[in-house]
């Protein structure tokens, strides 16, 4: 129910937006309105209370870190209000009402993207990228809790979302200002678009033509990966994992993000001509990922095993995380500041990450699925940048692993919502495996679909999926 209050408050801030005429109330209300807009779309933040991931104990001040980033994080993207409540002035005062009127839903996701970019800029650092990717809180995602206007998303995505959001949302408050019966509509209005929500959407049509993917879902401490006693029970499992995919005679294994279960330090025909003769010369393909080394820094690399084609994909991830993967440059000042020199030097050893130069799945085997990493799912076209190198895929693979939160319930719902939507926008089905979260199948129809669970180990549970040919 989280989507009619978040389009109430979305009426709210148009309402109040178009009938202030202080510029001040106008720049000062929508940068408060849309921190708090944001506050609470990235509340997950939160969950990563306790640090135990951490090695550096930071004692009592992993209260105030946690809240300083959550809550500067929530001020970058609210300066997006700044733009709208701008552009809003300029449109009042130099266009005509009808201009005025329909400029508005293009207006707020102009200022949506302006507000990613202001994240970008104030979380830049060794690793980042100025870019709109970061799309979290966009009014768009509200509308996917609709099962049936989630097939809007086929027009633009998110970016189409937001505007019929707005669109939407301003056509019902214009109702209500210059129509006798206006509270009448709006309310049945409401109704329909409640009741219809409670109405099943597509349904995934059943075909006997279709890939058996298996989902790989771990719950690995990231503890594991700093000890080798700890890297070789996780590599264990996994193996254990996999060969019960390829017992249970699966065509596609996916594992979760960073589960390193092909060595990215040897020669990758070295490890494609062990694994074969291990299985078998199974034809399986594995799509699995690590951290990696280039150049002397630090990657997040892919490594799909194809044993349709005898090759080995592989390819860097596109975007980074800021404080998971890499310290930005702000945060950093601030550590300094405080005397946290070591915690920066921890950083710096750990999750200093850096853009590889193997950001392209275009020389990927016809029969190897693209790649879409961790968080590169916020990204509102990182499965259409895939689909335009690759032309066609058999689906797109997300690796996820979010071992640094403890249960956080609200990223998974809005990871869900996002993939959702690149899934019906590109017309592609997404497989996720996921460390300490959730995997799942998302078809073109925005559906999603939990795999059958076949078998489980001590730390990880096979489930396999019919994804159509």
């Amino acid at each position: 129910m989280t989507w009619p209050a978040g389009l109430v408050g979305l009426a709210v801030v148009l309402h109040l937006s178009l009938n202030h005429t202080s510029v001040r109330q106008l720049l000062w209300g929508n940068l408060i309105a849309w921190t708090a807009k944001a506050f609470v779309a990235v509340g997950w933040f939160a969950t990563v209370y306790p640090l135990d991931w951490f090695e550096v104990g930071l004692g009592w001040w992993q209260i105030p870190a946690v809240v300083f980033w959550w809550g500067t994080v929530a001020l970058w993207l609210g300066c997006g209000g700044v733009v709208f409540a701008f552009i809003v002035r300029v449109l009042r005062e130099y266009s005509s009402q009808a201009v005025f009127l329909l400029a508005l839903p293009f207006a707020w996701l102009t200022a949506e993207i302006a507000g990613s970019y202001s994240f970008a800029i104030m979380t830049w650092g060794p690793g980042g990228a100025i870019t709109p990717a970061f799309s979290v809180g966009y009014v768009g995602y509200l509308v996917v809790g609709h099962s049936w206007l989630i097939e809007l998303a086929r027009v633009l995505g998110v970016y189409g979302l937001s505007v019929f959001a707005v669109a939407a949302i301003l056509g019902l408050l214009l109702t209500l200002q210059h129509f006798k019966r206006g509270k009448v509509v709006v309310v049945i209005v409401m109704m329909l678009l409640l009741v219809t929500s409670l109405v099943p959407g597509a349904q995934l049509n059943p075909s006997q033509d279709s890939y058996d993917v298996a989902i790989i879902d771990t719950n690995f401490d990231s503890s594991a990966l700093r000890s080798f006693d700890g890297r070789a029970d996780m590599r264990a499992q996994l193996d254990e994992a996999v060969q019960a995919a390829l017992v249970a005679g699966a065509d596609y294994v996916v594992l979760p993000e960073d589960a390193r279960y092909f060595s990215q330090v040897n020669d990758p025909e070295l490890v494609r001509v062990q694994f074969a003769f291990r299985t078998g010369g199974s034809e399986v393909v594995v799509v699995d990922s690590g951290r990696a080394d280039e150049n002397e820094t630090a990657v997040v690399q892919s490594f799909i095993y194809n044993g349709q084609e005898a090759v080995v994909d592989q390819s860097h991830k596109r975007y980074l995380v800021p404080q998971g993967e890499f310290m930005p440059m702000f945060y950093t000042s601030v550590l300094k500041l405080f005397g946290h020199n070591e915690t920066i030097d921890q950083f710096s050893q750990s999750v200093s990450f850096a853009l590889g130069s193997k950001l392209s799945q275009s020389h990927y085997a016809p029969t190897s699925p693209g790649v879409l990493f961790c968080f590169e799912s916020i990204s509102p076209w990182g499965v259409r940048s895939i689909m335009a190198e690759r032309g066609s895929v058999p689906f797109i693979a997300h690796p996820i692993s979010h071992a640094w939160f403890h249960q956080p319930d609200s990223l998974w719902f809005q990871t869900k919502q996002m993939l959702r939507v690149q899934a019906v926008w590109n017309q592609q089905y997404i497989v996720s495996a996921g460390n300490k979260a959730p995997g799942a199948l998302y078809t073109p129809g925005g559906l999603v679909i939990d795999g059958t669970e076949v078998a489980t180990g001590t730390n990880w549970a096979l489930s396999l999926v019919q994804v159509p040919r």
